[in-house]
């Protein structure tokens, strides 16, 4: 790794994905309590994953590149 590039963590993925999920929420005009229902989880358990969705699973993840017309390699773009 060169000296001046940027060190990619878990935790900075996990942030794009989840960022990347936040905004096709938006723009699909889906609300949390919604998300909640597409994933089968509480909304504890969707604040979780805002915090560490790496928690999150593949069928979880399927359902939201279904349901927010995503493409699966949208989730991880920058």
């Amino acid at each position: 790794m060169k000296k001046n590039e940027p060190k990619v963590t878990r935790h900075t993925i996990s942030a794009i994905v989840w960022g990347n999920i936040e905004r096709a929420k938006y723009l699909a005009g889906v609300t949390d309590n919604q998300l909640c229902e597409l994933l089968g989880v509480t909304s504890r358990t969707l604040w979780n994953y805002r915090k560490d969705p790496s928690n999150l699973t593949v069928r979880q993840l399927q359902a939201v590149i279904e349901n927010l017309g995503l493409e699966p390699e949208a989730l991880f773009r920058m």
